[in-house]
């Protein structure tokens, strides 16, 4: 009874909150399934919701606690609610194109092993796929849907973690070129003032990163941050917050060994919808959900990924469509960075394509970042060379 009330609130919440924005189903500014573009495809590719910090440094006042009763690094109740929110937003956005009973044939879900991609998957399936009367069971306005997910250190598509002694090579000369160790060098005074506050050592711009994150978290799990971090965060550590991310996926090498690979599964996609091959025959949407990294690589794969910090839920969706008019196929791509679930998504457009890029200019443009055996790319000569540890989920 404690689950029904739960969803029956959340779906009272989200339908007070569409009428607000003066939603209707499958009508709204960027409909989709409009003038003479069908939808044929689409990706949604999230970060999971607000969550408690998953980290922490050796001063935190909040070291200690449990974050009862979920625990660290997991979804809150804002965050739920929030992602059920997102749910709604994308059924009024896509309610014509997918129709309203769910079938596995239609709908694709993969996180990853972290459990908080796994509940960010169930709100966003709840407000995205309200049962059919026919499917309903008793009063539940709710239904389970699969989820599918890899091992963590083995994921090979949203995080990519299966060893790659290549990309840690190419990050390591990156880390290491002139460009960046000036960067760092004029980052110094700063980040030494965050490692005396913090009691952490702050020798890079992931370190400055991680503990962005952990303020971030810990300002959106609602605990009151200490006084110093007012001349730190969010404004000082903004800049070398986002470059971290940036370093990530810094050139076509390591976007072809990370974000590529993602890449290549929706393109593949593409093709088998042009081709009237694609399994199941009636799939319409695949939602991936996964880490800020997952959403940063594939879009700087794309080279449309600007300078900014991926708040909690991101998200972009790709749009893939025929054109009757130009007779081809392409695709739109779209993002959402806001705090607000039912914020307009903004149109990206990649570099040397129109916004409706055609499938065939589009695997053009991105052939150096698509790999073609990743397998035998990760690989390297160099023997003595040893994978650094993991960081992250």
């Amino acid at each position: 009874m404690a689950a029904a009330r739960f969803f029956l609130i959340l779906v009272l919440i989200g339908c007070c909150l569409s009428q607000r924005n003066g939603w209707h189903h499958g009508r709204n500014n960027n409909n989709p399934q409009q003038n003479n573009r069908v939808l044929k495809l689409v990706h949604m590719i999230f970060r999971h919701g607000i969550r408690t910090p998953a980290d922490t440094y050796p001063n935190d006042p909040y070291i200690n606690n449990t974050w009862f009763p979920i625990g660290w690094g997991q979804v809150t109740n804002e965050g739920k609610q929030k992602l059920y929110q997102h749910g709604v937003f994308l059924r009024n956005r896509y309610d014509h194109f997918l129709g309203h009973y769910y079938t596995p044939d239609l709908y694709y879900v993969q996180c990853t092993e972290a459990e908080r991609t796994q509940v960010t998957a169930q709100c966003i399936n709840a407000g995205l796929w309200p049962p059919h009367r026919s499917q309903q069971v008793a009063n539940l306005y709710w239904q389970p849907i699969p989820t599918h997910a890899e091992p963590l250190n083995s994921d090979s598509l949203l995080l990519v973690r299966r060893p790659c002694p290549q990309y840690h090579i190419e990050l390591e000369k990156v880390l290491k070129s002139p460009e960046v160790q000036q960067k760092l060098q004029r980052e110094r005074e700063l980040f030494d003032q965050v490692a005396r506050y913090t009691g952490s050592k702050i020798e890079s711009f992931e370190d400055a990163q991680d503990v962005y994150t952990t303020l971030m978290s810990e300002e959106a799990a609602g605990v009151k941050l200490p006084e110093w971090t007012r001349y730190f965060y969010p404004h000082r550590l903004y800049e070398p917050s986002t470059f971290s991310f940036m370093l990530n996926a810094y050139n076509d090498q390591m976007n072809r060994l990370k974000g590529g690979v993602l890449l290549k599964k929706l393109i593949e996609d593409w093709k088998a919808v042009e081709t009237g091959t694609i399994k199941p025959k009636d799939r319409r949407a695949f939602l991936y959900v996964g880490h800020d990294s997952t959403v940063v690589n594939i879009l700087s794969t794309l080279k449309i990924w600007d300078a900014q910090i991926p708040g909690f839920a991101i998200n972009a969706l790709f749009e893939f469509s025929y054109d009757r008019d130009l007779r081809e196929y392409g695709v739109e791509i779209f993002l959402r960075n806001n705090t607000d679930p039912f914020a307009e998504p903004h149109r990206l457009r990649i570099p040397n394509c129109d916004f409706f890029c055609p499938l065939r200019r589009l695997i053009s443009l991105t052939k150096a970042v698509i790999p073609e055996d990743w397998e035998e790319e990760c690989k390297t000569d160099d023997e003595g060379f040893t994978l650094p540890p993991l960081r992250g989920p």
